[in-house]
């Protein structure tokens, strides 16, 4: 079995870890190896953020320049960040809502041009995929979705290493009893905004 690299990145708030605890989780109850890990950065809101999840034999958490078979970018300058973990068949789905840093703020820096950075990661890897990541969390009514939004648009390409059934019963199961339905109907939106797109895609 060869192993399965997942990279999440995106900034604090934006619940990254979660994400990777829940594709984990669903990867474990499936019976397959795997390993989560917070590869840097802290989880305080606004900070960028770096998750693993690697399916399969061995025990390391890192993910190495080229290594990443799946990078889920729930932020467009936090995709471009991850570009050197990506090669010429890595699958990358990002969020293009952005979320101006901290640091860029204080220091009077211009954030990049969106179409720009998914121009750069295009030239690297040849399969990317966009959504309005925000537009859908809106429709849930819910602000910390987005997760599960993610989660749902990567199982609708098949892209993740388990089951989309299985994903989604962690994300709802793993959830405060009261933010269930919202994280479902995320998961939903995600799946079928994907869906939309490749069928707008190859009519």
């Amino acid at each position: 079995m060869k192993t399965h690299r997942t990279l999440l990145v995106g900034v604090g708030g934006q619940g990254v870890l979660t994400a990777a605890q829940w594709l984990g989780a669903a990867a474990h109850a499936q019976k397959l190896p795997v390993v989560v890990g917070q590869l840097h950065g802290m989880s305080q809101r606004g900070g960028s953020i770096e998750c693993s999840v690697n399916v399969g034999p061995g025990e390391s958490t890192v993910i190495g320049p080229g290594q990443a078979d799946v990078v889920l970018a729930f932020e467009p300058l936090e995709a471009l960040r991850a570009l050197p973990r990506m090669r010429h068949d890595t699958r990358v789905l990002v969020s293009v809502g952005t979320i101006i840093p901290f640091e860029l703020t204080r220091t009077g820096g211009v954030y990049p041009e969106v179409e720009a950075m998914l121009r750069d990661i295009r030239d690297v890897a040849t399969e990317v995929v966009t959504i309005d990541g925000g537009k859908l969390v809106g429709r849930t009514g819910v602000d910390r979705t987005l997760n599960a939004v993610m989660l749902g648009a990567a199982s609708a390409l098949g892209w993740l290493p388990a089951a989309e059934e299985r994903i989604l019963q962690e994300v709802v199961s793993r959830t405060a009893v009261n933010f269930r339905e919202a994280n479902r109907h995320a998961f939903d939106l995600g799946h079928n905004a994907v869906r939309a797109s490749v069928r707008e895609a190859t009519a």
